[in-house]
């Protein structure tokens, strides 16, 4: 990688004598410029284009010239023309014709609009394939023309397919759904009143399949079942939509959820009908979900309310006089007292004989041996009987379940037993001997499985044939759900019409087979397993054998021989205090003493332009443009800074509540929120100056943040370590404290997926390949998946003290007698070898998005231990974390570094606080959708933040007072997370006219700042070639 970054910046002999046919140093500068901006671009530079000033250095040095300023370069003269000409020669390019266009607009539609690009992405395609072809490409301005009409024909043929495979009665439904919608009025449905919709028996109409499930909460469920049902009775062409891209589809499903029936009817009929088939598929899959999710939360609920009784009675137990630990006490106190005496003179004048009677009758009935258990057992049961059977029997008759492996199967055989013999009143089942208990969990046994005494009359022969047990109906059937929760869990069993409950096959790239190098490529790894083991194996023995031989002369890491080796790290040396940093502040404060935190959304969007990725949902724009920016901004800021929208327009009056909550419906939602983010975050790393902020950092910390937020939904659940209801923010963080990514969860979601999705999907330009995490955000799988996605974790690990290394192989652990003490085992490279292509097959999976991190972690966990790919990334991981290991013992800098970076997420934390101000910082809102937009809208306003914050540190920092002045303990401090300056409370209006005093600046600006640097370093004698 280092090679091909070389290669371009540096001109190679035919370049160079290319370049010094030119007329002055000048143009031979300009010429190299072109030349390799092409090489690496795909296309020739614009005046709005930012050159590299690693570039320009470089070429300069060559070319033995002066480095030019290219501000007001003519990229468009004739001398630019002609420079055009021979680089087009040179590379063998050829200018595009009309043919070439109509090439263009049908591989655009074959390939890549399938799968739902945005508009920047189409562009970034078509210069891909300029270069493929070998061709020139078009203006920035033809380029747009062909890739929206190569949009708007994939379009119109897409949903004309879709439409053409509805039937009569399908069409009939859509309409009926929409124009039956009079009886209830849209905006005033919520989940708390969907009880009193459900019990004055209003059918369901369009509106309620939009609305989310209401908690975790029993009467909810059978009004979800009639939803589900009624969205199933519609046929959908569900073959057609499989093989669809599923962001293809969301696309039209964010449509109709945004629109009311009204407006859908105005839609072309083709427009309406395909989205409104895409919305019944997304939605179906997304109430299954949902469903799924109740029923395992249900069916948790069930035990933890048991437990939570159990442990009440015990402590009430404890507390009660002459209750049975008293008695315990008692018994425990005279035998100690009286070692020789007799039983019958000694205890039973303090306890009675019927008083242990009834204790030992008592015990041996809850357990023997087991009483805890049964008796959380035994509350389960209670609850089960009494109130959650009728429920979960209800949701599993609604469920269709699958299973892909043995064990799966015969779970499937107790679920059809369960739902044969629903309905019988007898507490035992009938025939036990034909009910499949062998999936009955240890704990359960003794209450399901009695034993049945048989009849003293009968005679030997029938008594060996009679069953000696029997079934009761409801343990069992309690006893199975439990299973039946967790082989859900880790997709064991499946549900048929669901999405992340799906079958787990689907989760995996179907072409796997006949696209196997396209997907080895595209990870970077090899095709030969053997070959991956051999570069792992060699990593892993030279990092063991580093640590082997630094270990004893290490200051700071001692390995110990007690407790079965214990790993001790010495504290770092508290870091210098920085110097000016305070001062700095001063000045910042003293040049902007207060700046409006709307203000700075505006201002950050007046230079970037940010709104211009909020697009309607429907067909026609009628708003101004200058009216729907403001609009947009006043939007924005109100969901992100949680005041609301009324609060906002009231100091505004060219833009009443109406007016903003249509524009929030029509315009915001959370896709173009996240490529809003995208832009301003590419913006950031595009203004840095390196002087200041240093090089590009490639990593990011990780980690979340409880939020409290309504409970009327699934994602709020509790939190063991917060010791509170609500959600969960995951930030991806970098080390100058942008935020890179952002995501709503639940509190008992994986972290470790929830980190693996922010690498996957930031989609910002960072070439991130380093994650900072604490302890509870990696695990073993997270370092097998690192490490074949080919990014570090770099956890700070709380309990270092106990972890081991494992090592290459037996013969190998001899190599290493200073590290005896912490060796765990050798690594399975046999396990590795012949599930390395299944691997990488899930893998893959990650990558291209087939499947969601979060899904994919669920199903490797010690719930599903024999797969063989969760024992493979196992392996790997071990392998990965001990490379890691290693490296960490060695490198006090790298501990630094990690401690560091997420101090950074940690100080994020408080910043969102002071942005998030409104309703306490709570999310006022049971929608989940709600929620995930206004944790979208807090994100972007906090780029927004750091964005004018660098520009204002940049400016104040270009004084020439300030030349040389910081020193590396400022650098090192100095971050753009500052707020002294910025009020975010009371009532903003907004003038678009009006403009922060900070300086303009241009990317041609920036460029003459550079000059001015390489100008000083030259003088300086700094720069080498």
């Amino acid at each position: 990688m280092r090679d091909q970054a070389r290669n371009h910046i540096v001109l190679d002999d035919e370049e160079f004598s290319l370049t010094q046919n030119k007329f002055s140093p000048e143009n031979h500068l300009a010429f190299a410029v072109m030349l390799k901006f092409f090489q690496v671009e795909g296309r020739y530079p614009t005046k709005t284009d930012l050159i590299s000033k690693e570039l320009i250095n470089s070429l300069s040095i060559q070319l033995n010239c002066n480095i030019i300023n290219f501000r007001n370069y003519n990229w468009t003269s004739r001398t630019a023309k002609r420079f055009r000409q021979e680089i087009r020669a040179f590379f063998n390019y050829n200018e595009p014709t009309e043919a070439d266009s109509e090439e263009l607009i049908k591989w655009l539609i074959e390939t890549q609009l399938p799968r739902a690009p945005t508009l920047p992405q189409c562009r970034a395609y078509t210069y891909q394939f300029f270069r493929e072809n070998h061709l020139e490409p078009f203006s920035p301005k033809m380029v747009n023309r062909y890739v929206r009409s190569a949009i708007h024909q994939f379009e119109k043929k897409f949903l004309s397919s879709i439409v053409s495979q509805l039937s009569a009665v399908t069409i009939k439904s859509f309409d009926d759904f929409l124009n039956d919608d009079n009886a209830i009025d849209e905006e005033n449905i919520s989940v708390e009143n969907v009880e009193d919709i459900e019990d004055s028996g209003v059918l369901i109409k369009f509106q309620h399949f939009k609305k989310d499930l209401a908690g975790v909460k029993l009467k909810h469920v059978d009004f979800e079942i009639k939803k589900l049902a009624s969205i199933r009775s519609v046929s959908l062409p569900t073959q057609s939509f499989n093989t669809t891209s599923r962001k293809l589809l969301q696309k039209y499903y964010i449509r109709i959820m945004i629109s009311s029936p009204s407006n859908i009817i105005e839609y072309a009929p083709d427009t309406r009908y395909a989205s409104m088939a895409s919305f019944c598929y997304i939605r179906l899959q997304i109430l299954t979900d949902n469903l799924g999710d109740l029923f395992i939360k249900l069916i948790h609920k069930m035990r933890a309310s048991a437990e939570t009784y159990v442990q009440k009675k015990i402590i009430s137990e404890i507390k009660r006089v002459n209750g049975k630990f008293d008695i315990l006490y008692l018994l425990a106190e005279t035998a100690k007292e009286n070692p020789d005496g007799v039983i019958q003179d000694t205890i039973y004048p303090k306890v009675s004989k019927e008083t242990l009677e009834d204790i030992v009758k008592d015990l041996k009935h809850k357990g023997g041996g087991k009483w805890y258990q049964n008796q959380v057992n035994t509350k389960v049961h209670s609850l089960y009987s009494h109130a959650h059977r009728k429920v979960l029997i209800a949701l599993l008759d609604t469920f269709s379940f699958h299973s892909n492996n043995p064990e799966g199967k015969m779970l499937l055989e107790a679920i059809a037993v369960i739902k044969k013999n629903q309905n019988i009143i007898e507490k035992y089942y009938p025939d036990p001997e034909s009910i499949p208990v062998s999936i009955i969990s240890h704990e359960w046994k003794s209450l399901v499985m009695e034993i049945q005494e048989p009849p003293q009359n009968q005679n030997p022969d029938e008594k060996s044939k009679t069953c000696h047990y029997k079934i009761n109906k409801f343990n069992y059937e309690a006893a199975i759900l439990e299973t039946l929760r967790t082989q859900l869990r880790c997709k064991s069993i499946w549900i048929d019409g669901a999405y992340r409950y799906r079958n787990p096959d689907e989760d995996l790239p179907m072409d796997w087979d006949t696209n196997r190098e396209y997907y080895y490529k595209l990870l970077g790894l090899p095709m030969d397993a053997k070959e991956f083991i051999k570069t792992l194996k060699e990593s892993l023995h030279k990092h063991l054998q580093e640590l082997n031989d630094t270990i004893l002369s290490n200051d700071k890491v001692k390995i110990l021989e007690k407790n079965g080796g214990h790993i001790k790290i010495t504290p770092s040396e508290p870091q210098a205090e920085p110097t000016y940093i305070a001062e700095l502040h001063r000045e910042i404060n003293r040049r902007w003493s207060t700046i409006n935190l709307i203000d700075i959304v505006k201002e950050t969007d007046l230079r970037i332009n940010f709104t211009q990725q909020f697009h309607t949902v429907v067909s026609r724009e009628s708003i101004d443009k200058t009216q729907l920016r403001k609009r947009l901004l006043l939007c924005l800021y109100a969901i992100g800074s949680n005041a609301g929208l009324k609060r906002i327009s009231s100091a505004n009056e060219d833009a009443n509540h109406s007016e903003l909550r249509y524009v929030k419906r029509r315009y915001i939602h959370e896709v173009n929120v996240k490529a809003a983010i995208v832009e301003v975050v590419n913006e950031i790393l595009k203004i840095r100056d390196p002087e200041i902020w240093g090089e590009a950092t490639t990593g990011v910390a990780c980690d979340s943040t409880q939020v409290s937020s309504w409970d009327q939904n699934l994602m709020n659940e509790w939190h063991p370590r917060y010791k509170n209801r609500g959600v969960m923010i995951y930030w991806h963080v970098d080390r100058k404290s942008t935020t890179i990514y952002s995501q709503l969860k639940t509190c008992l979601s994986s972290e470790v997926g929830a980190m693996i999705a922010g690498v996957l999907k930031h989609d910002t330009k960072m070439n991130l390949n380093k994650t900072y995490m604490d302890t509870h955000g990696q695990s073993t799988i997270g370092f097998g998946f690192g490490y074949c996605l080919t990014f570090e974790l770099l956890p700070r690990l709380k309990r270092i003290h106990k972890e081991k290394l494992y090592y290459p192989s037996k013969k190998d652990k001899d190599s290493y007698p200073n590290l005896s003490a912490i060796l765990a085992s050798p690594i399975s490279w046999d396990t590795i070898e012949p599930n390395y292509d299944e691997t990488t097959k899930h893998v893959a999976a990650l990558k291209t998005g087939i499947v969601e991190p979060d899904v994919l972690i669920k199903k490797f966990t010690k719930d599903n231990y024999s797969h063989p790919v969760y024992k493979t990334l196992t392996e790997i991981g071990n392998a990965a974390k001990t490379i890691f290991l290693c490296r960490y013992l060695m490198s006090e800098e790298l501990r630094i570094e990690i401690n560091e970076a997420l101090n950074v997420v940690e100080r994020l934390n408080g910043i969102m606080g002071f942005i998030f101000y409104g309703k306490l910082g709570e999310l006022s809102t049971n929608r989940t959708d709600e929620q995930s937009l206004s944790v979208a809208c807090l994100h972007l306003l906090q780029v927004c933040m750091v964005y004018i914050n660098t520009l204002i540190i940049q400016e104040v920092l270009s004084d020439p007072i300030w030349d040389n002045k910081l020193t590396p303990e400022d650098k090192r401090a100095l971050t753009p997370l500052l707020h002294g300056h910025i009020n975010p409370y009371g009532l903003f209006p907004l003038d678009l006219l009006e403009r922060l005093p900070i300086e303009v600046k241009k990317p041609d600006d920036i460029q003459d700042e550079i000059i001015k640097i390489h100008v000083r370093k030259e003088k300086k004698g700094e720069i080498m070639a």
